[in-house]
C-alpha cells in the first residue's frame, strides 16, 4: 500500500543546512524534464518531480523511496492526473502544497535521515507564462546541499535565497516559456554563490516534449559556456562527493536515461 504524505502531516523542525557531516557518495540520475534520482551509498531513493505519460521520455517507472512533487502540473505530479504507477516500491509520497496550490513553507522532516526545505516560488514568467506556485526544494544527502527549483518563473528574492541555504547542486529550469529563460537561468546561478554543479532541466527535447514554445537545452549552453565550464556526460548517472565537489562552477549535462 502506497504511503501519501502532505506536508500538514508531517513534523516541522528547526534544522538549517549542513545536517550532514559525513562526505559520502551520491549518485544523481537524470530520468528527464525535471525528475531526478539522488541517492547516498545504501541509503534511500530520492525522486523529484516524475512525469505522466505525457510527457513520453522513456525511464519511468524507476524504483523510489521518497517522492518529492513540486507542484500539481501533468509533467511533475503524475498522481494527480491519476497515475499511479509512474514509480515502483512503496515509497513516501510528498505534496507541499494546500488546496490552493500555495506551499506549506517550513523545513520538515520526511525520513529520519531526509530534512527538506520547503520554500514558496512563483510559477508565472515575466512574459506571463507558467500558472500558480511551486514549491522549490533544499536539503543535504551526503555533506551535500542540493536544490531543486522547480518550475521558478523569476528570479530569485533575497528571502528565497536565504531560506535555500548554502547550495552545492542546483537543479535548474532553463528553457523559457512556462518557467526562467537560459539567460534568467544565468542570473540564479549567479545569485546563489556557493553553488558547484548544475544541472538544467525543463527544455524542449524533439519527439519528446509535448511543449514545443519551450527552448532546446543548446540555448542555455551557448550562453552558459561563455561564463562556466560545461561538461557533457555519456551517461544518465553522476556520481558525487562532498570533498570532491569541482572548484568552480560546472554545467553538467547529463542525457536523459533511456
Amino acid at each position: 500500500m502506497k504511503r501519501v504524505v502532505a506536508v500538514v502531516l508531517l513534523v516541522a523542525v528547526a534544522i538549517g543546512s549542513g545536517m550532514v557531516a559525513s562526505a559520502e557518495q551520491v549518485t544523481v540520475t537524470f530520468l528527464g524534464h525535471s525528475c531526478f534520482t539522488i541517492q547516498a551509498q545504501g541509503g534511500d531513493i530520492i525522486m523529484i518531480d516524475p512525469y505522466a505519460t505525457y510527457v513520453p521520455y522513456p525511464a519511468l517507472p524507476q524504483p523510489a523511496d521518497v517522492v518529492l512533487t513540486t507542484h500539481a502540473h501533468i509533467d511533475h505530479c503524475p498522481r494527480c492526473f491519476g497515475e499511479t504507477d509512474r514509480y515502483t516500491g512503496d515509497p513516501i509520497e510528498v505534496f507541499p502544497w494546500d488546496s490552493d496550490g500555495r506551499t506549506q513553507e517550513g523545513t520538515w522532516r520526511i525520513t529520519e535521515d531526509l530534512v527538506v526545505r520547503f520554500i514558496e516560488a512563483t510559477h508565472v514568467t515575466l512574459s506571463g507564462g507558467g500558472q500558480g506556485y511551486v514549491t522549490l526544494f533544499a536539503f543535504d544527502v551526503g555533506g551535500i546541499r542540493f536544490a531543486h527549483l522547480a518550475d521558478l518563473g523569476r528570479t530569485l528574492d533575497n528571502d528565497q535565497i536565504a531560506a535555500l541555504g548554502d547550495v552545492d547542486v542546483l537543479f535548474i529550469p532553463v528553457g523559457g516559456a512556462f518557467t526562467i529563460d537560459a539567460a534568467e537561468a544565468l542570473t540564479v546561478i549567479a545569485q546563489l554563490p556557493t553553488v558547484k554543479v548544475v544541472f538544467p532541466m525543463h527544455f524542449y527535447v524533439n519527439g519528446i516534449t509535448p511543449w514545443t514554445d519551450m527552448a532546446p537545452l543548446s540555448a542555455f549552453t551557448q550562453v552558459a559556456d561563455v561564463l562556466y565550464d560545461v561538461v557533457e556526460y555519456e551517461t544518465a548517472h553522476v556520481v558525487l562527493e562532498a570533498d570532491a565537489l569541482p572548484d568552480d562552477v560546472e554545467i553538467s549535462i547529463l542525457p536523459h536515461l533511456e
